[in-house]
């Protein structure tokens, strides 16, 4: 059987799209990347790299493309509870729709993600 190794996103803006991702999932920015982020300095092809140090998660790389048709380049469903969802929107999330066992919810880029309560 297949095991997910990492997930790729597709952006416009890198700098945008990366501390958005690592503060909706918990996953960390690699240093070497967090230092490029913050002096401004990726190549224009170059992608960012999310990493979990103890490698008990997926990886995770932001990475720039030439053409994006749209938002939906990627989907993503995760669990949180109220106040990870408060997490979520103060990092600049958007509220798409509520639905009755979920919400649908847009990265800074209009990528949709849904936000699944906790169960118990």
């Amino acid at each position: 059987m297949s095991e997910l190794h990492a997930i790729v996103i597709h952006c416009r803006d890198p700098y945008l799209l990366a501390p958005f991702w690592s503060a909706v999932t918990g996953i960390p920015i690699v240093p070497e990347d967090l230092a490029k982020l913050a002096e401004r300095s990726l190549d224009p092809a170059e992608a960012v790299l999310l990493r979990d140090a103890h490698g008990h998660r997926p990886q995770i790389w932001i990475a720039p493309a030439d053409e994006l048709l749209g938002p939906g380049r990627i989907h993503l469903d995760l669990v949180g509870d109220a106040e990870e969802r408060a997490a979520v929107l103060e990092s600049g999330a958007t509220v798409v729709r509520e639905l009755p066992d979920w919400t649908v919810l847009a990265d800074p880029e209009g990528n949709e993600f849904c936000l699944l309560p906790r169960r118990r």
